[in-house]
């Protein structure tokens, strides 16, 4: 069996589609707390619009998994901490698993025009 490629993000005309970024460095996570691995999705989704040369403000929309919904204040203070006075519209859904173990996973959308 092939190894799925991930492609962390896709240009669709005037649209950067960041694919879920998990609380990874390199292949392993970060940590098992749930800070630390939010903040890591955080840098990673950053460290992608960085090399499409898209700034954090072109962020229209952003999804977010969390394995415990119970997680949802620290996760709401730290997203706003990072995204500061732009507010994208946001969903935030709970789930059973994600790849990995890991807690969160953050995906989002960038209009690039």
């Amino acid at each position: 069996m092939k190894k799925a490629m991930n492609t962390p993000g896709y240009r669709a005309g005037d649209w950067l589609i960041v694919s879920g970024q998990t609380g990874r460095v390199g292949e392993r996570l970060i940590s098992d707390q749930f800070d630390e691995q939010f903040r890591q999705c955080l840098t990673n989704l950053q460290g992608i619009l960085e090399a499409e040369s898209v700034p954090l403000t072109a962020v229209a929309k952003v999804n977010i998994y969390l394995r415990k919904m119970d997680d949802r204040e620290a996760m709401n203070d730290l997203y706003t901490a990072f995204f500061g006075e732009h507010r994208p519209a946001r969903t935030t859904i709970g789930v059973a698993e994600l790849s990995r173990g890991a807690l969160v996973e953050i995906e989002a959308w960038a209009y690039t025009a």
